[in-house]
């Protein structure tokens, strides 16, 4: 134990109050006698035992969500969306004690999740409590570390991509021209056009569009992305100062459904990006240019294109081993 002055004039209290082997104190005052003082009463407060090093975390995960919510989530494109489905998650776990959370917990409760959901979903469910935990010890919140650090995310085989055929694509919007809501084929058009998601189309304003160009600013890694249109486009478009559609998703899931277009599981107006995407390749498109239309931020997410290339690995057919053989 001691109390040593500082080169800035000042005296620092250091000590160990339970003992070599106990946590250390270390607090700096102006006075030596100050440093004294505080010195005996938190030694005094050791003997009636009455002071603790650290103080015992009892928060609950709610408490947590709510505080990753106010220092971080609320600043998120999905963030109260994020914040309810965690919300949820915690009720299903009963609430538990944040410190005491194990990776076995969360795999019992993934365990009982998909007995109701899919797999994707419930690996989401982890993705979005493993992002908590590691955003509030980046913010200095939380210092107990990530119960999920080492729990790995269930396998899972892909779904289905769909995506409309010429055929698909002339039922679907003539069915959506001679629907009431006029505004669901200007937006399916444009997704069709710009491989946009639907959500990025309906909340467009005037001020986004520019001769012959959108500039997508709602997007989901909250990255702005201007692509390209035709005339033609441009100018079937409203020019209002504001929002210049209506919220129109019902109108076209109905239209697939008066088309006959049967989409797999799951899918409805991310059809109209998947088709982009895919007929993109399929004329010739190059990989990196479709990567930054979409706005993926990792390549990895565009490959699933890939094989829509009519070059795509067609070196399988000319190295392999027969083709010297038969050649």
């Amino acid at each position: 134990m001691a109390i040593k002055k500082q080169t800035n004039g000042k005296y620092i209290a250091d000590f160990r109050p339970n003992g070599a082997n106990g946590p250390r104190v270390r607090k700096t005052f102006d006075t030596r006698t100050e440093a004294k003082r505080f010195e005996q009463y938190t030694l005094s407060q050791v003997v009636n035992n009455e002071w603790q090093a650290e103080k015992v975390d009892h928060r609950r995960l709610d408490e947590l969500i709510e505080l990753w919510f106010n220092l971080h989530g609320q600043a998120l494109n999905d963030g109260k969306k994020r914040k309810n489905k965690l919300l949820a998650m915690s009720l299903m776990m009963r609430n538990p004690i944040a410190k005491n959370i194990t990776a076995s917990d969360f795999s019992k409760y993934r365990q009982l999740r998909i007995q109701n959901v899919s797999i994707k979903t419930a690996n989401n469910d982890q993705t979005y409590l493993n992002a908590l935990f590691n955003e509030l010890k980046r913010l200095g919140e939380w210092p107990h570390g990530n119960p999920l650090t080492e729990l790995r995310a269930l396998k899972y085989k892909q779904p289905e991509m769909g995506f409309l055929t010429p055929e698909d694509i002339e039922a679907v919007f003539e069915e959506l021209k001679q629907g009431r809501n006029y505004d669901a084929y200007l937006i399916s058009k444009i997704c069709i056009s710009t491989g946009c998601r639907w959500g990025e189309a309906e909340l467009l304003t005037g001020t986004q569009l520019t001769p012959y160009r959108i500039t997508f600013i709602h997007t989901k890694g909250n990255k702005r992305r201007a692509v390209p249109i035709s005339e033609a486009l441009y100018n079937e478009l409203p020019r209002n100062s504001g929002r210049i559609f209506s919220n129109c998703i019902k109108s076209f899931k109905m239209a697939i459904e008066r088309a006959g277009v049967i989409l797999p599981k799951g899918q409805s107006t991310h059809v109209l990006r998947h088709t982009f995407a895919s007929h993109f390749m399929m004329n010739g498109g190059n990989i990196l240019v479709l990567q930054q239309i979409l706005g993926h931020a990792s390549i990895t997410d565009t490959m699933k294109y890939a094989h829509f290339s009519p070059t795509h690995l067609e070196d399988a057919i000319r190295l392999n081993p027969l083709s010297t053989i038969e050649a």
